[in-house]
This record gives C-alpha cells, sequence and structure tokens, in this order.
C-alpha cells in the first residue's frame, strides 16, 4: 500500500513537471515520511476514540511535538520498529495520564532528569539528518530549553490533573528519545554532526 502511494504519487508529479534524480529521491523520502505519519496518527486516532482517550491523546500529541520540536530525537529505524515503540508511548501513556496520579516526589525528579537531559543532550540529531552547522545546534539548543522552561512554569501553574501528567510524561519520553543511551540500545549512532566537521561550524 505504502509503495503504491509513493509510486502514484512520484508518478503525477512526474506528470506535471521534470524531477531529476536527487529530487526524485528527496520526493521518496518525504512522501515515505507522510505516509507513516498519516497512517499512524488514523490508527492513533482510531484507538483513542475506542478506549475514550481523546482529550489525553491531542494534549500529549501537541505537547510532546513542542518539546521535539527542537529538542529532536531518536527515529526508529524500520516502519515496524516505528509501529511498536509508538503504539505503547502513546496509547499507553494516554491511560496512565487518565487514570494515575504522579506524586510529587516523582515529578520533581522528572523535571531535574528532564533539565539535565535537554542540557546535555538536546538537540539530538539522527543519520538522516545530522544537525551540521554549529549555530542552528545552538539554537536549537536554545529554544528547547525555553520550550522546557515553558512546560515547567505551566505544570507550576496549573490545576489541571490531565494537564500536569501530560507534560509530566511529555518530558519523559522526550528526555528518553534525546538520551545518548537510548540510541546505543537501538544501534544507533549520536551526534551524527561530528562526522561532518568540515561543515559544523
Amino acid at each position: 500500500m505504502k509503495r503504491k502511494f509513493i509510486e502514484s504519487s512520484i508518478q503525477l508529479i512526474k506528470r506535471k513537471k521534470t524531477v531529476s534524480e536527487l529530487e526524485e529521491k528527496k520526493l521518496r523520502y518525504g512522501l515515505e515520511g507522510f505516509y507513516n505519519l498519516a497512517t499512524k496518527t488514523i490508527v492513533l486516532l482510531i484507538l483513542a476514540i475506542i478506549l475514550d482517550l481523546i482529550p489525553e491523546f491531542l494534549l500529549l500529541t501537541a505537547i510532546y511535538s513542542t518539546l521535539r520540536m527542537y529538542g529532536f530525537g531518536i527515529h526508529m529505524k524500520t516502519s515496524l520498529q516505528c509501529w511498536f515503540t509508538t503504539v505503547p508511548i502513546y496509547i499507553g501513556g494516554c491511560l496512565l495520564i487518565k487514570y494515575l496520579v504522579f506524586p510529587d516526589l516523582f515529578n520533581y525528579v522528572i523535571w531535574i532528569f528532564g533539565f539535565f537531559s535537554f542540557l546535555l543532550f538536546a538537540p539530538a540529531d539522527t543519520p538522516a539528518r545530522p544537525l551540521i552547522r554549529k549555530k542552528k545546534r545552538i539554537r536549537a539548543k536554545v529554544l528547547a530549553m525555553v520550550i522546557f522552561v515553558c512546560c515547567f512554569v505551566l505544570f507550576l501553574f496549573t490545576s489541571n490533573a490531565i494537564l500536569s501528567n501530560t507534560i509530566v510524561y511529555a518530558v519523559i519520553i522526550e528526555s528518553i528519545s534525546i538520551n545518548p543511551l537510548t540510541y546505543k540500545l537501538f544501534h544507533t549512532s549520536f551526534n551524527n554532526y561530528k562526522k561532518y566537521p568540515e561543515f559544523s561550524v
């Protein structure tokens, strides 16, 4: 199904314009990413509706995506790995957010862990998308820390248990996704920009 979608999309684009070999590779990469994102979102939405987790799912998606916007983090190497990690993280996480009460001590331990994780490891690039330019890495780190602090302030001032739990859980999974130990566990190289020293200025 995915291959058919990509091939038909490429052929449709080729009818309208001339596409070089490099442009076609970029199109295939982008279309594959779009297809994977769209199918996962649809499946997760269906599961969230069935399990009555729509508010938690939407909140988690928004907050986690915001933290990941500049913190980045690991990507699974295969679509199957991605499915086996994404579904438990989102649906399992939504169940925890809805039905558990995180103790105060646990919350503050997570915030300390998250702060040092973001400070030391964000932005965490991937082999497919190394953050080559030093200025971009510095900018991403600053913005990642600003977003982290904003989430912490929101956590401190909210009286909504679901929102509080969602923020803490999003910090947990983003802190894990940017940790070098996670990269090592999944046999993925960390700090990939170091492979391009001539560009990392």
